[in-house]
């Protein structure tokens, strides 16, 4: 398995462990899912901080993390306006 296929599967067992969470005797079986989802989580985390990185390796691991993260938002720079409060600068809302 390459490092993006342990992470994608690592989160499907994960999923799995979950649903038996809270269900009185499924706690073992939870205890079971989520530590081999521990495994395959590690085997990601270990290829992807040990191997070389690739365009093709990137682009790998973009997909298996899902979409990128939306754009940060502009910092708001406050500007002085003209008027009543001549002297003091008064933020500008865009």
């Amino acid at each position: 398995m390459t490092g993006p296929e342990h992470f994608r599967r690592a989160e499907g067992l994960a999923a799995k462990a979950a649903e038996y969470l809270g269900q009185g005797d499924g706690q073992d079986s939870a205890a079971v899912w989520a530590a081999v989802a521990q495994v395959h989580a590690t085997l990601a985390l270990t290829a992807a901080t040990a191997l070389a990185r690739t365009s093709a390796d990137d682009r790998a691991w973009i997909r298996a993390a899902g979409p990128e993260p939306s754009p940060r938002p502009k910092a708001v720079v406050p500007r002085t306006k003209p008027g009543p409060n001549r002297g003091r600068a008064v933020p500008e809302v865009p």
